[in-house]
């Protein structure tokens, strides 16, 4: 049988082996061989300059920018391990539980960050934000067909999660967090967990894609121009409350080293690129100009657009060391 013949992704298969799809293995391998822990890292040198040393306004889209990456990790724990239930091939059910792992690891870390830096009370107040609650009701929007009987519902919900919540949606605040490192050299432990978790967030977003993309070339008929045409409305949707969130992470002044114009095209960027990966048509205009301006994120943050970190050699590094870097990540 070659590698595409006869597939049928929603259909049970008992047996471990052969693989159906040897491929998606890739996804499980890029997680395992960098896993990383909290523990790992020591917050307290950021911590204290976050206290005594930073501007009020960088203290502000500091601590905002950490509140919403703590958010919508708590929000994301299950989709990936209950993916084994519509998908029940083993090869898929080994990716789908260690993303969860990974996820896990994800909340434990802003979890920490939370704690070491005072902000657990206005973690608990968050909702009351409506910039938040716009990104959490954009989020429902993409979670809430996960548990439809439809082929076709079901497919949507795997796009929309891993194309707007895990490739796109904290991508603004991973850029915000780590250009403190790259601009200023300030805030680079906490920056090493972000770049820790992005590399990540984009190893699950685009295994999410490879998967919509082979449910389309399996299943055909799921397909259509309105099924499209939702994709993007919701990305216009998730678009708006992203811009609302950067509205309130920057409501007491912008950061002269990251202008919001450079992120906002950032952010338009990713939806584009997201929206082409599922060949899905994009609806923003971008300024290569102002693309220009953020490309280092790509290629020095996550190394590349695609799966060139695949092939990244696996380190082993000492647990509880005082920071960990790009190259002790993967």
């Amino acid at each position: 049988m070659s590698k595409t013949q006869d597939r049928n992704i929603f259909e049970e298969r008992n047996s471990l082996k052969p693989y159906e799809y040897p491929e998606f293995t890739e996804y499980k391998e890029a997680i395992t061989n960098s896993f990383w822990t909290h523990e790992e890292f020591n917050f307290s040198p950021d911590v204290q300059h976050f206290r005594a040393e930073a501007t009020d306004v960088e203290r502000s889209v500091i601590k905002k920018t950490m509140l919403a990456i703590s958010q919508i990790e708590v929000k994301v724990k299950r989709f990936w391990s209950d993916i084994y239930e519509r998908m029940p091939k083993p090869e898929i059910g080994s990716v789908g539980a260690v993303f969860s792992e990974s996820e896990v690891r994800h909340m434990d870390t802003y979890s920490e960050l939370l704690d070491v830096m005072g902000l657990e009370e206005e973690f608990e107040q968050l909702s009351e934000v409506p910039a938040i609650q716009g990104r959490i009701d954009y989020l429902q929007d993409c979670l809430e067909s996960a548990e439809s009987s439809s082929k076709e519902e079901y497919t949507q919900s795997i796009l929309l999660f891993s194309t707007f919540v895990e490739h796109v949606s904290l991508f603004s605040q991973f850029l915000i967090m780590t250009s403190f490192d790259k601009y200023q050299k300030k805030f680079v432990r906490i920056a090493n967990a972000v770049e820790a978790t992005s590399k990540e967030e984009q190893v699950h977003g685009l295994f999410g894609q490879e998967i919509v993309n082979t449910i389309k070339q399996e299943n055909p008929e799921i397909i259509s121009d309105e099924f499209n045409q939702q994709v993007q409305d919701l990305c216009e949707k998730a678009y708006e409350a992203e811009m609302d969130i950067l509205d309130w992470i920057f409501s007491e002044g912008e950061l002269d080293f990251l202008p919001r114009e450079h992120i906002d095209e950032f952010m338009k960027d990713r939806f584009n690129q997201s929206l082409e990966r599922v060949d899905v048509e994009p609806i923003f205009e971008t300024d290569e100009t102002l693309l220009d301006e953020t490309r280092w994120f790509d290629e020095d943050i996550m190394m590349s657009k695609d799966n060139d970190f695949f092939s990244k050699d696996e380190t082993n590094y000492t647990r509880n060391t005082q920071s960990v870097t790009a190259d002790d990540i993967f």
